[in-house]
């Protein structure tokens, strides 16, 4: 793998407390706390220190990764309680108007950003000097009770990094043999009749394989999931809530309740969902461009049942590139598109402006799910709308007949009307279009094609129109 890293300055020493050998140091954080790293371990806990620069562009898709922010809310002060983490800027010209992205800088890092953060004046500039790196970003693992920090890689995943971390520090977390608790699962997106649903993390040293889930709506219990089944220590599974169904936006509080639970602390977690969007038509396109490192780039799309529909070709994608992927999917079906960064730094925006785009292959091109800025995974989930029959009734104004056909299909329009035919075969490939004036009977030869089936899609008097239609010579 390729690695993306920019060179540092010369740091300078600006008189912080130190002790090279075991980089015990103290330093003034933005709001002018005193943060001492040996008094942070010695309570117990583990201290990361990731030790960026508020121009560098690796440092910044780092940060958009919202790993560190992953970690810190489920295993920080508002989680287990297990990890503290410390930001560091590096740069000898590190100011509140940087930080806060003023000219120079790559953004705001300060937005969304829970823990402490070290820079003005100085401070962080002669942090970066004790911990003598060489590249931004260079992130430091404390293991409890030891002001020695030993330099840790990034990963594309928070439980990749999780891995790495408990590998590190064996004796980092204070754990019970039967310690479970709740993972945050941020803002989701369900397919209308889809249930709320929660994420169980292990942190005991024995596989947990009972526990009982309370979904709270409005501070009242609204449901009671009995779960059973094996999650092994240090994995997490999803656990479904099946009484309650999602109809619009909708905020759930759950709680975990475990016996003979070794820790509390994060067994209650926060979830909201919404529905997902619907595709304006089940004809929809992937259009993705690649940034500088297109092999680090692959996607999926799954079906409600979790079975990989569509993914990325064999071999790997040439950078900058852009590339164009046309689907036919079933009518009423819920997908997710999932797309992976091998890097855990997405596809935009420092290293090119990489996109994806899920739209409509049908019509006027509509892009109804964007993205490109994630760390290393994202997903999205869309809904096809429902297939419109138009077979030998009338359907807002429009008639077709006969299905199956020898190859002559006769379409009706109850006005006039401008009227754009397309029709496509099974790999989403437009085989067929015609644009008329309309009125009355038309009749449209599919004789020149192979037998098969293939989807009409008729855009006339304002309506959109889908029909699967069977050709048989």
């Amino acid at each position: 793998m390729t690695m993306k890293t920019l060179l540092t300055g010369v740091a300078l020493s600006t008189g912080l407390l130190v002790s090279a050998q075991n980089q015990a140091w103290t330093a003034t954080d933005i709001n002018g706390n005193t943060v001492d790293i040996a008094a942070i371990v010695n309570s117990g806990k583990t201290v990361l220190v990731d030790i960026s620069a508020h121009w560098c562009g690796p440092c910044w898709a780092w940060h958009n990764s919202h790993i560190m922010n992953k970690l810190y809310h489920e295993f920080g002060p508002e989680g287990t309680g297990d990890l503290e983490i410390i930001w560091v800027d590096g740069d000898p010209a590190s100011s509140m108007a940087l930080l806060q992205g003023g000219s120079g800088s790559q953004g705001d890092w300060l937005a969304d950003m829970p823990f402490t953060a070290i820079g003005p004046n100085g401070q962080g500039n002669t942090l970066a000097n004790i911990y003598n790196i060489n590249a931004y970003p260079t992130l430091f693992m404390h293991c409890p009770g030891s002001t020695s920090g030993v330099e840790i890689q990034r990963t594309a995943t928070w439980e990749q990094f999780l891995t790495s971390w408990k590998n590190m520090c064996p004796a980092a977390f204070d754990n019970a043999v039967v310690d479970a608790h709740l993972l945050n699962l941020g803002d989701k997106e369900v397919c209308p009749g889809e249930h709320p649903y929660t994420d169980v993390f292990n942190q005991g040293s024995a596989a947990l394989t009972s526990a009982s889930i309370e979904l709270l709506q409005n501070g009242n219990v609204i449901e009671t999931k009995q779960w059973t089944g094996s999650i092994a220590p240090f994995q997490h599974s999803i656990v479904n809530f099946e009484t309650t169904t999602i109809t619009g936006d909708e905020d759930y509080t759950m709680n975990l309740i475990v016996p003979n639970d070794g820790h509390l602390a994060g067994n209650t977690d926060e979830g909201s969902f919404s529905l997902a969007p619907t595709a304006p038509v089940s004809l929809v396109s992937l259009q993705l461009k690649t940034d500088q490192y297109g092999s680090e780039t692959t996607w999926k799309l799954f079906n409600s049942n979790g079975t990989v529909v569509a993914q990325d070709p064999p071999g790997n994608y040439g950078a900058n590139t852009v590339y164009t992927y046309d689907w036919v999917l079933d009518p009423t079906e819920c997908y997710t598109f999932k797309i992976y960064d091998q890097y855990g730094d997405g596809i935009c925006c420092s290293y090119g402006n990489g996109y994806y785009r899920l739209r409509n292959t049908w019509g006027t091109a509509n892009n109804f799910i964007s993205g490109g800025q994630f760390g290393g995974e994202e997903d999205k989930g869309f809904m096809t709308p429902a297939m419109v029959s138009v077979e030998d009734h009338t359907s807002n104004g429009f008639r077709v007949w006969p299905n199956p056909t020898t190859g002559l299909l006769n379409m009706e329009f109850d006005a006039n009307t401008l009227a754009t035919v397309d029709v496509f075969n099974v790999l989403g490939e437009r085989v067929m279009t015609n644009t008329f004036n309309a009125s009355g009977i038309r009749v449209m030869d599919l004789s020149s094609l192979n037998n098969g089936v293939y989807y009409m899609n008729v855009l006339a008097n304002g309506h959109t129109l889908t029909e699967r239609i069977t050709l048989s010579k």
